[in-house]
């Protein structure tokens, strides 16, 4: 691990606390509902060949 640090400039690892997550999402209201179909309608914009392709199988 140190080799791989060294290459990079890193002399020593950083010891660094875990953070736990504060937010939790809450899907069943409107506003996660939204967010749920934003998200899948971004993902089907971005990889719309990719989609293409698996529907064509």
């Amino acid at each position: 691990m140190k080799h791989k640090l060294t290459k990079y400039g890193v002399k020593n690892q950083v010891v660094r606390p875990h953070i736990k997550a504060t937010k939790e999402l809450n899907l069943e209201t409107p506003e996660g509902r939204e967010l749920v179909l934003s998200e899948a309608r971004n993902q089907l914009r971005l990889h719309q060949k990719t989609f293409d392709r698996l529907a064509s199988m």
